[in-house]
């Protein structure tokens, strides 16, 4: 049978998996073909290649055959016993051991999150635009997804408090709020610290959870450390994820969440993959002594200069009447564009010519953001940003001038 042929399982598909759309796969190799600034992949040139051998070879030397066997249910007690102490001394993050659960990145530990505490038809918060996985997840969940605004200075706590109060109204407590505070995926921005406490106060007064992603917290280029919300929640409805994803590198696969015991306890029994990459585990709680803090740095130099260089190039090639943000860290710049023009109809013809970006449309749970486009600059090497940014210009320049808005038009 042909695997281009209809499937004949059709008719066996779950209702969540008829409504799913067509598969988008990142391959980073087939993105390293083009210039790519359309995943937040990891630098590859910086990738700790040989610490880690060095630390695969000690960890195999100390665990023995244990490092090759079934793990703790709670992931790697070594490992949660540094993050620990990472969290308290970076980030003023108080947490017990019991209140680490690792979990193959921070995805998965959402993704766990949602099946504990989400039921088909349940309100959620989050805001507007986010990260496209968590989209993907509160659809297939079958949650009711409400977009809550994002301007400069983070999660906009005026529409927040507006939804809560209308929800409240209808009878609706939202089971959580997803924010991202730091760096957001996709916009780039944090959110003050006015507006951290505001968001804990909310949660607070209306009864819902706080879902706090900080899968960039330690790639801050410029600006002041803001301390994370779970660090300012007094009263515990805070749930903490986080990765090393983008720090000792994605394939690891190898995250965290913070959270109540009772939790962490009901998403343990969820993790049907019982022991989260023990072997990664072993090596991770190996490297991070030695290496973490120093590679961190490194990274920082590297993504600050990738950033300037983005920012530098769009202010030279894209047109008047684009915007863009101006991260103080993490890996994205987000550019709004004239409304007349559609960035998912734009993405093909970039491709062509050989550069890559994701359309904003992905970002919402509404599907708005037709003019709207997110740009990584951590994947890209120095010398690519500029001459795809350049790219990308022409193609909006065009598509402006085909639509009656470029400068050459009255």
């Amino acid at each position: 049978m042909s695997v281009t042929s209809p499937s004949p399982f059709e008719t066996l598909f779950s209702r969540k998996a008829q409504d799913l759309p067509g598969l988008r796969v990142g391959d980073p190799r087939k993105s390293a073909e083009l210039i790519s600034f359309f995943a937040g992949f990891p630098d590859r040139d910086s990738l700790p290649k040989e610490s880690v051998i060095s630390a695969t070879k000690t960890a195999l030397e100390r665990e023995g055959e244990w490092a090759l066997q079934y793990g703790h249910g709670l992931g790697d007690r070594k490992l949660a016993g540094l993050l620990r102490d990472k969290l308290d001394r970076d980030f003023g993050i108080r947490a017990d051991v019991d209140q680490i659960l690792i979990t193959a990145g921070a995805s998965q530990a959402i993704g766990l999150a949602i099946d504990t505490l989400v039921d088909w038809g349940d309100v959620i918060l989050t805001e507007a635009p986010t990260w496209m996985g968590a989209v993907r997840m509160f659809s297939n969940a079958g949650a009711r997804a409400i977009g809550i605004p994002v301007d400069k200075h983070g999660t906009n706590v005026e529409a927040l408090e507006s939804t809560l109060a209308d929800l409240k109204s209808q009878g609706i407590t939202p089971k959580f709020i997803y924010v991202i505070p730091n760096f957001q995926n996709p916009s780039g921005v944090s959110t003050t610290l006015e507006r951290r406490m505001r968001i804990i106060e909310l949660a607070h007064e209306y009864g819902t959870l706080i879902f706090e992603d900080d899968a960039y917290a330690d790639l801050r280029y410029s600006g002041e450390k803001i301390p994370p919300i779970h660090a300012l929640d007094k009263h515990g409805a805070t749930l903490y994820f986080s990765t090393l994803s983008k720090t000792l590198g994605a394939g690891m696969r190898l995250g965290w969440v913070v959270a109540h015991p009772s939790l962490i306890a009901k998403m343990a029994v969820l993790k049907v993959d019982g022991s989260t990459n023990v072997f990664g585990a072993h090596v991770a709680a190996e490297w991070i002594p030695e290496h973490l803090d120093n590679h961190i740095q490194q990274l920082v130099g590297i993504y600050r200069t990738r950033r300037d260089l983005m920012l530098d190039a769009l202010e030279k090639h894209f047109p008047e009447g684009a915007t863009w943000t101006t991260p103080e860290g993490g890996f994205f710049i987000w550019v709004t564009l004239p409304e007349v023009l559609d960035t998912t109809a734009m993405a093909p013809q970039a491709r062509e010519r050989g550069v890559e970006y994701l359309p904003g449309k992905t970002c919402f749970v509404d599907g708005s953001g037709d003019n709207m486009l997110r740009l990584s600059y951590s994947f890209a090497r120095d010398e690519e940003i500029e001459p795809g940014i350049r790219i990308l210009g022409e193609i909006i320049h065009g598509e402006l001038a085909e639509s009656g808005r470029g400068p050459n038009n009255t």
